[in-house]
């Protein structure tokens, strides 16, 4: 959660962030938090921004800045969680493979991010506190002050 993280800016009330990522290329990305059915879940999705400003959710850009991506996402989901203290952030990996580096990045930032932060690990139906021995098909975070229902 020290990384250095690229500069972002916050757009549509804090829920989209736009920034460059500067790796083999540069590479303008999006990471956007949706509302889902239950209003207190938001679903975290990054997203490459093509030259027509659509979003394109499946390239793996393979750009070389993963570690500054990634403290980017932390750095917008900081920024969106001051907006909204009381939301439940929901994400996944779009293959099984990004799903399993999630859970490798989780564990690695567990011991720091579990001082701000409540993460839960989802398989199947099953919803448990994050294990960083365990693998998760998604994610749960939420601030630590937060109290589920």
């Amino acid at each position: 959660m020290n990384d250095p993280f690229y500069e972002f800016d916050s757009l549509n009330n804090a829920t989209r962030f736009d920034f460059l990522s500067i790796g083999k290329k540069e590479i303008h990305k999006a990471v956007i938090y949706s509302q889902t059915a239950d209003p207190q879940i938001f679903f975290l999705s990054l997203a490459n921004v093509l030259q027509d400003d659509s979003l394109d959710f499946v390239t793996i850009s393979n750009n070389g800045d993963l570690k500054v991506v990634m403290a980017t996402v932390v750095q917008t989901l900081m920024t969106f969680l001051d907006v909204y203290p009381t939301a439940m952030i929901a994400f996944t990996g779009n293959t099984p493979s990004r799903s399993r580096l999630y859970n490798i990045l989780i564990g690695q930032e567990l011991g720091q991010a579990s001082a701000s932060f409540k993460i839960f690990g989802i398989k199947g139906d099953h919803i448990e506190s994050f294990a960083p021995d365990r693998c998760y098909d998604s994610f749960l975070v939420m601030l630590k002050n937060v109290n589920i229902e």
